[in-house]
This record gives structure tokens, C-alpha cells and sequence, in this order.
């Protein structure tokens, strides 16, 4: 069987896992490969038009795959995380994979909910391998390499890495050498990672002399003693990572600036947004700036405001410099 995996969303995260789990099931795996402006038009042309742009992306990568496979791989993920939920759209994602590809092609959409504990889940993984193999025993073992891939590539992440390295295991240049401005590029995995929505923004910002740190790199428990400062609970639990992150740098000063990277309309990231930019005033934290992206969004805008905030982050960094020299002299 030719199972296809659409390269959007969360394949960011969770594809080397859904990959090799396939894989070692017997299945020959077919991704959409990375984003394209083909893609993103006719994915844009088969959403609705108030969709948010990973969704258009999403749309366009299973309409690059649907003529290609046997069927479609795409899970529903409600919840990785006892006592929050993912984004509403993860849960509709296998029917829009339904609405985009037609009856033609099948959608393989295992259920994955922490809420209703670790036997759904096994059983939902249990079922899934049963759609290539009746043995138990190569379900199981296809489950632990698949795992031990997965945990290694977010290893590769935190280590400074970026999607294509992690992959690969190995990078050109780590995104964070030691380099005298470092600044945060904090959103979801399919924010940061996809190359084509982001315009290279990791390797522009490499090539002005930056080093870049990731939500991926901030320590867990930075993160997590940040969420537990909150009035309250933020319900989406790949939000709560993201908020997390900025939270951390700023407040230990991680870096020297943060680049939140959003995409429009997006509601969770708005309502963290508000949030993050609250907190971070409060504390007096670094310089923030929020880029909101969509289909529309142009080059030359874009590329002017990555420059002007590192122009401005170079600008203070050095006169905090000259301020401390002074004191010291």
C-alpha cells in the first residue's frame, strides 16, 4: 500500500514518527515533500477563505498527494496531554483531508487522546498496524522504532537543529553558536520550520550574524515554572509550550529579543499573543516583535522588519555595553 503523508501541520512534529511506523509496517510511505507556491495556491483555492494559513498549506500538500497514494495518512489528534486539548483544527484535520482528496482515496485517521487515557491510545495504534500486519509482535516492535525515532529527532531540536537537519541528523551549522546577538524565533513547529511560509527566516537571520533559539531549545522545566506564574490555565496544550518558551526567555533573558511567529487568523496564538505581551511588559522582559503571516504577505515587508528589530537589538546591545564599561570605568 502507497500511504501518503501531507507535509503540513503537524507532520513538523510528529512526521518522522508517523514515518517510520509505517515504514517498518511494510507500507511505502509517500510525503508531499516541502512547501511550494503551487501548493499554497491551490490549497488557498480549495480552503475557505477564513482558514488559517497552515490549513491552506495543509489542503495543498494532500491535493499534491492524492492522485500519488493508495491512501492518506492523517491522524486526529484531540489531546497529547492529560487535561488540555489541541487546536480545533487538529481535530477536524482527517475531514478536511476527506473534503479536499474526495472519495477516491481513503483517509487513515487514528484517534490519539491522553484524555481518555493510555489504552485508547494503544488500541488506537493497535488498530492502525492491523491495517498492514495481523501480527502483534511487528505492530509492537514497529511502535518502538518508531518512538526511538521520533525522540531522537526532538533531541536533534533541542540540541539546535533545525527540521531538514534533525531529519537528516545532521545540520550545515547549528542555528545557535555562541554568537554575540541570539534571539528567540518562538511558534508552532509548522511556523518556524516550514521554509517557504517563513521565507528561510532561520537562515537569513544565520547569514546576518544570529544566533537563533527555538521553543525546542528552551528547557522543559524553564518552560513549565513559567506556565505555573499564569492566573490560570492556558487550554490548548501546544500553546501552553509556546507561551512557555517566550515566557522563559524573557524572563531569564535567553536571548536578546523574541520573533513570535503567528499565522492569520489564528485564535489560540491571538489569545497568547495578548497574554505573552502582557507578561513580558510586566517583567520588563526584551524587545518583542509578533509577525503575523498569510498567503498575501509580501517579501520586502517582511524581510524589512526582520532587519530593523536585529538592527535595533544590535543598537542596544551595544549601548547596555557602553553603559556597563562606563560604570566599571
Amino acid at each position: 500500500m502507497r500511504v501518503g503523508i501531507p507535509g503540513g501541520l503537524l507532520y513538523y512534529r510528529y512526521g518522522r514518527l508517523w514515518n517510520s511506523f509505517l515504514q517498518a509496517l511494510g507500507a511505502e510511505v509517500v510525503e508531499s515533500g516541502e512547501t511550494t507556491r503551487s501548493i499554497l495556491n491551490s490549497g488557498a483555492s480549495k480552503a475557505e477563505n477564513e482558514s488559517c494559513l497552515p490549513v491552506k498549506v495543509f489542503y495543498g500538500h494532500v491535493l499534491a498527494l492524492k492522485d500519488r497514494v493508495d491512501a492518506l495518512f492523517v491522524p486526529r489528534l484531540v489531546s497529547v496531554k492529560r487535561r488540555t486539548h489541541t487546536c480545533p483544527k487538529m481535530l477536524g484535520l482527517p475531514d478536511m483531508a476527506r473534503a479536499a482528496a474526495g472519495e477516491r482515496v481513503p483517509v487513515i485517521s487514528p484517534t490519539i487522546d491522553f484524555q481518555s487515557g493510555l489504552w485508547h491510545n494503544y488500541r488506537a495504534v493497535y488498530s492502525l498496524g492491523r491495517i498492514f500486519t495481523p501480527d502483534p509482535r511487528r505492530i509492537v516492535a514497529a511502535g518502538v522504532t518508531a518512538w526511538r525515532e521520533h525522540r531522537l529527532y526532538l533531541e536533534r531540536l533541542t540540541l539546535g537543529l533545525d527540521h531538514q537537519g534533525a531529519l537528516k541528523g545532521e545540520a550545515e551549522r547549528l542555528l545557535c553558536e555562541g554568537r554575540d546577538l541570539r534571539i528567540g524565533v518562538i511558534g508552532h513547529h509548522y511556523n518556524v520550520y516550514d521554509t517557504f511560509t517563513t521565507m528561510s527566516l532561520l537562515e537569513r537571520l544565520g547569514s546576518m550574524g544570529v544566533d537563533v533559539m527555538t521553543a525546542d531549545m528552551v528547557p522543559e522545566k524553564l518552560r513549565e515554572r513559567e506556565l505555573r506564574r499564569l492566573p490560570k490555565d492556558i487550554y490548548w496544550s501546544y500553546e501552553q509550550e509556546v507561551a512557555g518558551a517566550i515566557l522563559a526567555c524573557s524572563r531569564y533573558r535567553l536571548v536578546d529579543g523574541i520573533i513570535f511567529m503567528i499565522s492569520f487568523p489564528c485564535g489560540p496564538d491571538s489569545i497568547v499573543r495578548v497574554l505573552c505581551e502582557q507578561e513580558n511588559r510586566r517583567m520588563g522582559g526584551v524587545p518583542m516583535l509578533t509577525l503575523v503571516m498569510d498567503e498575501h504577505t509580501g517579501e520586502g515587508g517582511f524581510l524589512t522588519r526582520i532587519e530593523a528589530f536585529v538592527d535595533m537589538l544590535w543598537r542596544r546591545k551595544r549601548r547596555e555595553s557602553e553603559e556597563l564599561e562606563a560604570v566599571a570605568g
